[in-house]
């Protein structure tokens, strides 16, 4: 024991702790950061926490350069202590950048963080991040800037609350390519349907025809049509204020089934972003062409491998499969580098008519 204490007190960074003045404190954090990303892969949990305490504690002393190797680092490690993580995330741009993109163990309250305390980079960066929730959305919207809600626009997995969207439409109003872009995206709810095209150009209303059957593509064609933008917002308030939206889901529904359509991917997302569980299940094995019962089951395990057969085999963009997951799955499992990579490989190794031949077959072994 007296050789180890002896041992200790000589170790190098034991010698830099007890000097405390700066030089000693920025080779002292240097010297621990460099250590922890050789060991921190292979560190436990414990010794992980000690080093990531250090780290924080002595943060306001790491050069530009350790901050910089830090975050390059963690960014895609799925080990990475989360305090700090967030030291980074709040860091300047250059070193936030990284993390801020990339890291998924990011949770809602450090993005909130970042988008409160920091400036329009962040900001920016924040809003193009993939699968963003409505908290941290409903936050970029409050900032006012119509450059974040842009990128919002353009961000297909950021989910939006209803609240948002309309509150989105109303800003972007006088940005009509921007407007158009947001009004077209595949989880547009439907009670606000009508409300988009009345304020729509040419080419998001025929984007948003198509996703309606003829008998609501002509009542929006007749009732909006080509009237002015105030007429036209006032004619969908009144034709759409109460209770039709929901018949117009409902409609659509109706006549989809009669005629045996197969819904498309934004359709059943949007679905499945409404609370629509059971819709979606039953879009994906029309889609699939599969039985029902069997591929609701295998959807219900939530397996990362199987959600990303059955969603490139039903021609789903790659993005999406997280969002579909984190709504899926009720055991709150957090989605993981790992998941990223599995959706990596069944894109690159399956063609969609390949991933249905693969998720039909695990069906068969269920």
């Amino acid at each position: 024991m007296r050789e180890m204490n002896q041992l200790v007190s000589h170790h190098p960074l034991v010698a830099l702790a007890e000097n405390d003045s700066r030089e000693a404190r920025e080779a002292l954090v240097a010297a621990t950061a460099e250590q922890f990303l050789d060991e921190g892969n292979t560190a436990t949990l414990m010794e992980r926490t000690l080093f990531s305490d250090i780290l924080v504690k002595l943060y306001g002393f790491a050069r530009q350069e350790v901050r910089l190797k830090l975050s390059a680092a963690l960014a895609m490690a799925d080990w990475a202590p989360v305090d700090l993580l967030r030291e980074l995330a709040l860091d300047a741009f250059e070193i936030a950048q990284p993390v801020i993109s990339f890291c998924a163990l990011l949770n809602d309250d450090i993005l909130i963080e970042v988008v409160r305390a920091c400036g329009f980079d962040h900001r920016m960066c924040v809003a193009e991040r993939a699968c963003i929730g409505e908290r941290v959305c409903q936050c970029l919207i409050d900032t006012g800037d119509k450059m974040i809600m842009s990128a919002l626009t353009k961000n297909m997995t950021a989910r939006l609350s209803l609240v948002d969207f309309h509150r989105t439409m109303e800003a972007l109003v006088d940005l009509p390519e921007t407007l158009d872009a947001f009004v077209a995206r595949h989880d547009l709810p439907p009670s606000l349907v009508a409300a988009a095209f009345a304020i729509a150009g040419a080419k998001a209303r025929a984007t948003i025809l198509a996703r309606v059957n003829p008998k609501i593509s002509k009542l929006l064609q007749e009732v909006i049509g080509e009237a002015t933008a105030d007429a036209a917002k006032e004619a969908s308030q009144r034709l759409f204020q109460k209770p039709l939206p929901k018949q117009a889901v409902d409609a659509v529904r109706t006549a989809s089934q009669k005629l045996n359509v197969k819904p498309t991917p934004g359709v059943l997302v949007a679905a499945l972003m409404r609370g629509e569980r059971e819709h979606f299940v039953r879009g994906i094995a029309s889609i699939l062409d599969l039985p029902l019962k069997g591929v609701g089951a295998k959807l219900s395990g939530a397996d990362i491998e199987s959600l990303a057969l059955a969603t490139r085999a039903a021609q789903f963009n790659s993005s999406i499969v997280r969002t579909i997951y984190e709504t899926l799955d009720t055991r709150s499992i957090p989605w993981s580098i790992n998941d990223d990579r599995t959706v990596a490989l069944v894109w690159m190794r399956c063609s969609p008519a390949a991933a249905r031949i693969a998720f039909a077959k695990d069906m068969a072994n269920e």
